[in-house]
């Protein structure tokens, strides 16, 4: 899902003093969440969520989740999935190839109860699930959480911000994102509320692009910067946020991860695609910044940037395929003490 060609600069962190104030949650003893994790019966899979438990565990968290208001970028990419999400298994088959390395890194195993936020329609969940994992999806668009839900109708998918998790305190062994921690506008205080929701050493993995080695980017890339028109759009993070390991481990300590425990691997693979034209398609039908580019170019340029990529989609012909290299930073690391523990974690909230 490759970048678009208006300027998405990173937003200022969560300790910004013009950052949004989280607001009172009632508590709940780390104890009692370690003991019997939201949405799930003590040492089992999670139940299912119906519309009385859901309005439970709201006030379990002290309010309602719903999407930052004012919070532009955020809207913007709510809206975005939410047009995208019927066509998005259709096309983003790029993400599956990562899922395996991010479920190893996280550490999921049989009886892990897991937090895959940003889930979108259930593929990280549905691998878990093959280890004996206990999943819980979040995802921010209504129609991703659907899509979960009617692809794996026995696991726990809910609608949330990842911004304002709608989980008690410790309630994870392990916490996911595949390439969406480039997907929230504030990176900082998503990570800061993974943290939260881990118990003390409760691992997280996340994923984000690389700009080399990456195909399916440079291709993108250069067809808008050849014929693109310029389009604004809000502020939001990179689509390479935290692929800098100095950026990444002052990112991860200041939320109270464990940096000693820190891995940045590169991860590779072959997207292989059916035709020349696939990758156009999906980034017009199933995205969501580079979607906005295209859909604002007049009709010669839309054709013209169609032209280019597929011409360099078809340097990569396999057979009757396309073989795209792709390329992503796997990062994880470790909570370093109890979530919601101290002052610092109100602090940086």
């Amino acid at each position: 899902m490759g970048p678009a060609r208006f300027a998405l600069t990173r937003t200022p962190c969560a300790a910004d003093a013009e950052a949004p104030q989280r607001t009172d949650r009632t508590k709940v003893s780390a104890v009692n969440a370690a003991a019997r994790p939201f949405g799930s019966t003590a040492g089992g899979p999670p139940t299912a969520l119906n519309d009385d438990n859901w309005d439970i565990s709201e006030r379990v968290c002290g309010r309602t989740v719903r999407p930052m208001s004012g919070d532009a970028f955020a809207e913007f990419e709510r809206a975005g999935w939410e047009r995208a999400a019927a066509r998005y298994e259709e096309y983003w088959t790029d993400t599956v190839l990562f899922v395996e390395p991010l479920l190893d890194a996280a550490g999921v195993r049989a009886g892990s109860r897991l937090l895959d936020v940003a889930c979108g329609p259930g593929f990280v969940s549905e691998a878990a699930a093959a280890r004996g994992a206990h999943p819980v999806g979040v995802d921010v668009a209504t129609a991703m959480v659907e899509r979960a839900r009617m692809r794996c109708p026995d696991f726990t998918f809910v609608v949330g911000d990842a911004l304002r998790l709608p989980f008690p305190d410790t309630s994870f062994d392990a916490v996911t994102m595949n390439f969406g921690i480039l997907h929230v506008s504030q990176p900082e205080l998503a990570l800061a509320e993974v943290h939260r929701v881990l118990v003390q050493s409760g691992r997280l993995a996340f994923t984000t692009w690389l700009a080399q080695g990456n195909a399916e980017d440079e291709i993108t890339e250069a067809a808008l910067a050849a014929h693109a028109l310029a389009v604004e759009g809000p502020e939001g993070p990179s689509y390479h946020v935290f692929s800098d390991r100095d950026e990444c481990r002052r990112a991860l300590a200041g939320c109270g991860f464990d940096t000693g425990s820190l891995r940045m691997d590169t991860v590779t693979a072959l997207w292989r695609v059916p035709s020349a034209d696939f990758l156009f398609q999906a980034q017009l039908n199933a995205g969501v910044r580079t979607a906005a580019v295209l859909r604002a170019q007049p009709p010669d340029r839309l054709e013209a940037i169609r032209a280019v990529m597929a011409n360099a989609v078809r340097g990569y012909a396999d057979g009757e395929e396309f073989a795209l290299p792709i390329a992503a930073r796997l990062i994880s690391s470790r909570a370093s003490r109890p979530a919601g523990d101290g002052q610092a974690d109100r602090e940086r909230q």
